[in-house]
């Protein structure tokens, strides 16, 4: 009788024990990151037209105002309403609802990994979505992005589940999270109908399962259409096609691995703090390609068709005339790009280089996560603190700055909001918010105002110009005065009608003493 084959011995329990273990340390970690600095910066424009103009008030206000403010779909808007509600609007009680989210992307990602290649490959992917700077700038942002991040990593699994097995059950999650995807941001549409046009396929000679799944993510798609036609507003997203598509194509690489640090105020990112990622990244590819089995290979294959099938089909939209690539929008590409990483660190030959590569870059994303919170200069602009600084008015002022600050000026100024400017005003003073270089140049305004006060907030720097008699000037005036940013806007603040101020007479009197530093 002929020899019979070894019996291949199952996996050892504590294998998997021990992975479960390494991946509550891995969300313990992931969780940390996220939710401690949550109040350590101030709302950004965006975040402050969800918590200014969408949430506040009754649940028909806030699906009107996703219609009309937003470019958007409702999903996040949906959670943020009820979140808001019941925990508050502040930074950290509203943020804290996408850190939450972010947390469960990790996880999802350990799955993701196993389902490619191996559970090593797993832990890996589930580790580098715990510490990527860019997942957590976003997981402590009040907007949508992090929403789309776990939708899409979940339709992603599915997706991988439904390509394997093709269950029914399978294909209804699929179909379930490809929706909601599609209804936490239109850029879902891109990995969506990879997954689908690959299921169609893949699972061809098994359609009377498949069409039902298909047809509910089209319906869904299509339900969207009359929110996308009505949204359709170029003051929201035409700013975008103002620089060059490769720049922003780099700009996304950038991003994906240090985050949006250094570029949310009108200025480039700071490529210089992604040289050690990108050298990890592409150490992590040369070991896919010299070490890694046929498993590990087609998996990184799936993941990165999905990845840069999103890009290319975001290029392709621009051919068409729809030009809405930015890093944020391209998220949904970052988890499975990270997944040819991972499964490359898992993939090496000996297993020590793999686990040191991906602990090294692990490593450096902490220790840089870290250094964001501890440094001005590469967080959101301090709008919080300049408003503190402007303090209350005590005669009409107007305040001159980036389009961007208004909003968020506005929002954080004490009292009674502000309200944009227009037409000709009576005012006693103007605060100009610029860019530093642009701070020391004396402003286009009427001699009667001279600069009594001027801070520096890293990036910007707060000039306060004040009269001693209250002077009529027009919005286009003061639109006139450089602040070194592409559009200005002015929100005007304070008393109607212009009264002395002992407060005004003490701040002119500083013009003697010279500028404050």
């Amino acid at each position: 009788m002929p020899e019979r084959a070894p019996a291949r011995r199952p996996l050892p329990v504590t294998s998997s024990r021990a992975a479960a273990l390494a991946l509550a340390g891995i969300c313990a970690a992931a969780a940390a990151l996220r939710f401690a600095g949550l109040g350590v910066q101030g709302y950004h424009h965006d975040e402050v037209i969800t918590v200014m103009r969408v949430i506040p008030g009754s649940f028909e206000h806030m699906l009107h105002q996703v219609r009309v403010s937003e470019s958007n779909p409702p999903l996040y808007y949906v959670l943020a309403w009820g979140w808001a509600k019941a925990f508050g609007s502040g930074e950290v009680a509203l943020r804290s609802l996408s850190a939450l989210i972010g947390l469960g992307v990790v996880p999802v990602g350990y799955l993701i990994g196993r389902q490619l290649a191996t559970r090593r490959a797993g832990l890996f992917l589930a580790a580098f979505l715990a510490v990527n700077p860019m997942l957590i700038w976003y997981s402590q942002e009040a907007r949508s992005y992090s929403l789309l991040v776990l939708c899409c990593a979940l339709s992603l699994l599915f997706f991988l589940r439904s390509r394997a097995a093709g269950q029914g059950r399978d294909l209804a999650l699929w179909a379930l999270f490809s929706a909601l995807a599609l209804c936490s941001h239109y850029f879902a549409v891109f990995p969506v109908a990879i997954e689908a046009a690959w299921l169609l396929v893949a699972l061809r000679d098994r359609l009377r399962t498949l069409l039902p799944a298909l047809l509910a993510v089209a319906l869904t798609g299509a339900a969207l259409l009359p929110l996308i036609a009505a949204q359709v507003n170029p003051t929201h997203i035409g700013w975008i096609e103002n620089s060059l598509l490769s720049t922003r194509f780099f700009e996304t690489g950038v991003s994906f691995l240090i985050g949006e640090t250094g570029h949310v105020i009108a200025e480039p990112p700071r490529e210089r703090y992604a040289l050690v990622p990108a050298f990890a990244v592409a150490a992590a590819l040369v070991l896919l390609l010299v070490g890694g089995g046929r498993r590990e290979r087609r998996g990184a294959a799936v993941a990165a068709a999905v990845g840069i099938g999103v890009a290319a089909l975001a290029a392709l939209a621009v051919l068409l005339g729809k030009d809405y690539v930015v890093e944020r929008n391209l998220l949904p590409a970052l988890v499975p790009l990270a997944a040819v990483v991972a499964i490359g660190c898992a993939a090496a030959r000996p297993r020590l280089l793999g686990v040191v590569l991906a602990t090294a870059l692990c490593a450096y994303w902490v220790a840089f996560d870290v250094y964001v919170t501890q440094t001005p200069n590469l967080q959101r602009p301090d709008f919080r603190r300049i408003a503190r600084d402007l303090g209350p008015a005590r005669v009409t002022r107007a305040i001159v700055s980036w389009k961007l600050a208004a909003d968020p000026l506005r929002w954080y100024m004490p009292g009674k909001a502000p309200r944009m400017y227009g037409g000709t005003e009576r005012v006693g003073e103007v605060d100009v918010v610029s860019k530093p270089v642009i701070a020391p140049a004396p402003a286009n305004l009427p001699p009667s105002f001279r600069p009594v006060q001027r801070l520096r907030y890293d990036r910007l720097t707060l000039t306060r110009y004040v009269s001693r008699h209250p002077m009529e000037i027009s919005s286009r005036q003061l639109k006139a005065v450089r602040t070194g940013f592409g559009r200005d806007a002015i929100v005007l603040d304070g008393p109607f009608g212009w009264r002395p101020s002992p407060g005004v007479r003490t701040r002119s009197a500083s013009v003697a003493r010279g500028v404050e530093g």
